[in-house]
């Protein structure tokens, strides 16, 4: 309510003043050429030998953070070793980094899939630009308010407290835009690498062997629980089936 009250008395002073649109903003707008504000996300799976998953992702991790010129950085990776060794390297990048790294990617083995995702953040980021002016224009006329206050105290004290509110949602909006921005001029790169297609004979063979004893232990486990379940039925089929006979001896008799 107190807002919209600063507001009134704001728009009453200013009467009818220009907004002034804001630097970060309207040049936003202007540099977000590539696809209308479209942020991409791309997912590249790769198959290669047992003994590559972990060096190649090591050297996309090492391309990454050595390619400043496209702003690459290395948001999240790892690896496990055994009998099915993988890695993973997740990266922000400018579109051509990341063209870059996916044909780093492919030349270290064989591209199994590749899934690119799309979101339209145009109206995020009008929206944002428009909060981001509004904010600013509420900033500049409350500051021209406390200038004409005089030796009011409590005026003074009441501007002061709207304005470092105000001055919070500032900054708090122009860290959104600029993510926003950030997701547009930076694609989103994940590149998974395993050895399911490039696994050696003798490999399969020791992952069979060494998963025998627990496929015969659930083997066994199956055969018992089933036996479980039988055996009352075998029981009462076995008690029938004597009932049964008895009294085709007795009929017989008679």
């Amino acid at each position: 309510m107190k807002r919209w009250l600063w507001m009134g008395l704001l728009a009453l002073t200013a009467c009818g003043g220009p907004v002034e649109t804001g630097a970060q903003g309207g040049a936003a707008l202007k540099e977000g050429g590539r696809g209308q504000f479209l942020a991409y996300e791309h997912t590249v799976s790769i198959d290669t030998d047992e003994a590559q998953v972990r060096p190649l992702a090591d050297k996309l991790v090492a391309a990454c953070q050595a390619d400043r010129e496209n702003n690459c950085t290395l948001l999240e990776s790892g690896s496990s070793q055994g009998r099915d060794p993988s890695a993973h390297v997740k990266l922000r990048a400018k579109p051509a980094g990341v063209a870059r790294l996916v044909a780093l990617a492919s030349a270290g083995g064989s591209v199994q899939s590749r899934q690119t995702h799309v979101d339209d953040l145009a109206k995020s980021i009008i929206d944002s630009n428009k909060r981001l002016d509004m904010l600013r224009d509420y900033e500049r006329k409350l500051k021209g308010l406390e200038d004409k206050a005089g030796n009011s105290i409590d005026t003074l004290m009441k501007l002061s407290k709207e304005l470092a509110s105000v001055q919070s949602e500032l900054e708090q909006a122009t860290g959104q835009n600029a993510h926003l921005l950030e997701r547009v001029n930076l694609d989103l790169l994940t590149v998974r690498i395993d050895a399911h297609h490039h696994r050696s004979f003798w490999s399969l063979i020791g992952s069979a062997l060494s998963e025998f004893t627990q496929n015969l232990s659930q083997g066994v486990s199956s055969l018992v629980t089933g036996l479980a379940y039988l055996l009352p039925w075998l029981l009462a089929a076995f008690m029938a089936w004597l009932g049964g006979r008895r009294l085709w001896r007795k009929f017989k008799r008679k």
